[in-house]
């Protein structure tokens, strides 16, 4: 991973060249794309927005010329369009990081703007519901035919879910571009400021007040019924889920434990992740109030985690 770092900061068309050429592997293969994004973060991270639009603007167009070649039926502006769609919000997000040096103000910015985004899209969408099945069917539809009742049944649990969905697909996005953040940050430190990482992850922690709205959101979406509560406090909870994450990092480090133990968590979160997202998110909202890492005993400074 540092091979990679550094070969795509040594100059701008290399770097354009990592970038495009992961976001065309993460058109087979989802999760590849976040390294593409996490390059795009790196440049802006280190040499500022400026540099990382360019790059950017670069990588855009050599990932439309890749779809034209690769998937002719479409649209030939369609690769151009979804690589600024993909980089420039991650751009955004590593430049607001760099300037404030703030994970918690960044990450909640972030979660603000999901948020604005999702309370935006039910007041230009009239029906969701039909949005959700529509779109649903055409991406899943095909793999159920000729499986009796299974489109039928299907649009019914599309239907069921759509008021949901919204803030699930924000939740998502914004968790995707969060951690192509952290991986920039890491890649940042370890070039440039080996040792930073570990100790400003380990510190995450956003505070009683985001922990008080998402719980406040979670009773209104559970005992109120109010789905639109639920989405909000689903993207809310992609901070705490970072949060739970770095309350076991720094768990690990200041008692002196063996990294297996941080290896287990992330091959429960690679097997489970819905289940390891509650638990993670839950000791996140926890931590927000009892601040338990500050309840331990000092750091072992000969440990790293």
């Amino acid at each position: 991973m540092r091979f990679l770092a550094e070969f795509a900061m040594q100059s701008r068309g290399r770097a354009v060249g990592a970038v495009s050429g992961f976001a065309v592997v993460g058109m087979l293969l989802p999760p590849v794309a976040l390294l593409s994004s996490a390059l795009v973060a790196l440049v802006a991270l280190r040499l500022g927005a400026g540099q990382a639009v360019l790059v950017t603007a670069f990588s855009a167009l050599a990932l439309g010329a890749a779809m034209f070649v690769l998937v002719p039926e479409a649209p030939p502006m369609a690769g151009v369009l979804a690589g600024f769609v993909q980089w420039l919000p991650v751009v955004a997000l590593a430049e607001l990081l760099r300037r404030t040096i703030s994970w918690p103000l960044t990450l909640q910015i972030g979660a603000a703007v999901a948020g604005a985004a999702v309370l935006l899209v039910h007041l230009l969408v009239p029906d969701l519901e039909s949005f959700w099945a529509a779109a649903g069917m055409s991406l899943l539809g095909p793999l159920m035919e000729g499986a009796g009742n299974g489109a039928e049944e299907l649009e019914a649990a599309l239907r069921q879910a759509a008021p949901y969905l919204t803030g699930l697909a924000a939740g998502i996005v914004l968790l995707s571009l969060t951690l192509s953040l952290v991986l920039a940050r890491y890649w940042q430190a370890l070039l440039y400021n080996p040792g930073a990482f570990g100790e400003e992850f380990r510190a995450l922690q956003f505070g009683r007040a985001a922990s008080a709205a998402t719980l406040g959101l979670l009773a209104a979406g559970h005992f109120g019924g109010v789905p639109l509560a639920m989405e909000l406090a689903f993207i809310l909870g992609v901070l705490f889920f970072l949060q739970g994450i770095a309350l076991m990092h720094g768990l690990t480090h200041r008692q002196g434990m063996s990294s297996f133990w941080l290896v287990g968590m992330y091959v429960l979160m690679a097997l489970a992740l819905p289940q390891m997202f509650l638990l993670l998110a839950t000791l996140g909202v926890v931590d927000a109030w009892a601040d338990i890492r500050s309840r331990l005993a000092p750091e072992n400074s000969n440990t790293d985690s």
